[in-house]
C-alpha cells in the first residue's frame, strides 16, 4: 500500500509540473501576441518567440526591410565576432545578443574567465594590435580592466572588447558592429 501512495505522489508531482509547464507556455503565447501586436504598427509585421530561453523578434516593415533580433541565447562564435575567445573563458548565461537589420549587424557576447583582468586584457590587446593594420586601435586601460576597440572606417566596422575585474576572475564583453554586410 505504501508503494501505491508513493507512486500516486510521484504521478501527482509530474502532473503538477506538467500543468505548470502548460500554464507557462500559455503565458508565453499571450506575451508573444501582445508584443507582436505592439510592434505591428504602420504596416510592420512581427513574429516574437519567447520559448527558447531568450527573446527572438523578427519584423518586416511596410517597405519590406526586415530585422531579426536575438537576445539572451543567440549562438555567437569566434568566427562571427572575428576574434578568438580568451582561452578557458566560458559564455555568461543570457549575455548574448544579435541584431541584423538589412545589411547591418551587431553582436555582443559576454564571457567569464577565472584569470586576472590584466592577463585577459593583455591577450585581447595583443590580438587587436595584430589586426590593426589600416585601422584605428584604441586602448583605454584602467586599474580594474580595459576598453579596447578596433575601428575600421573602410569596412565600416567596429570591434570592441571590455575587460573588467569581477569578484572572482574577469568579465569580458565583446561587441562588433558592421554596416553593409556580414
Amino acid at each position: 500500500m505504501r508503494h501505491v501512495a508513493v507512486s500516486v505522489g510521484i504521478v501527482a508531482a509530474f502532473a503538477l509540473s506538467a500543468c505548470g509547464k502548460v500554464q507557462e507556455k500559455a503565458a508565453e503565447k499571450v506575451a508573444e501576441k501582445a508584443i507582436e501586436s505592439s510592434l505591428s504598427k504602420d504596416g510592420t509585421q512581427a513574429k516574437v518567440n519567447l520559448s527558447e530561453g531568450g527573446v527572438k523578434v523578427s519584423t518586416t516593415d511596410a517597405t519590406g526591410k526586415s530585422t531579426q533580433m536575438e537576445m539572451g541565447n543567440a549562438k555567437i562564435s569566434e568566427a562571427d565576432l572575428g576574434l578568438p575567445f580568451y582561452p578557458g573563458a566560458k559564455p555568461t548565461e543570457g549575455s548574448s545578443m544579435r541584431i541584423v537589420s538589412g545589411a547591418n549587424s551587431s553582436m555582443q557576447l559576454g564571457l567569464h574567465s577565472d584569470d586576472a583582468h590584466d592577463k585577459v586584457a593583455a591577450f585581447y590587446r595583443d590580438k587587436l594590435k595584430a589586426m590593426s593594420d589600416g585601422k584605428q586601435f584604441v586602448d583605454m586601460s584602467h586599474n580594474d580592466g580595459a576598453s579596447l576597440s578596433l575601428l575600421d572606417d573602410k569596412a565600416k566596422s567596429t570591434l570592441a572588447v571590455h575587460v573588467s575585474k569581477a569578484d572572482k576572475g574577469t568579465d569580458i564583453a565583446i561587441t562588433t558592429t558592421r554596416e553593409g554586410g556580414k
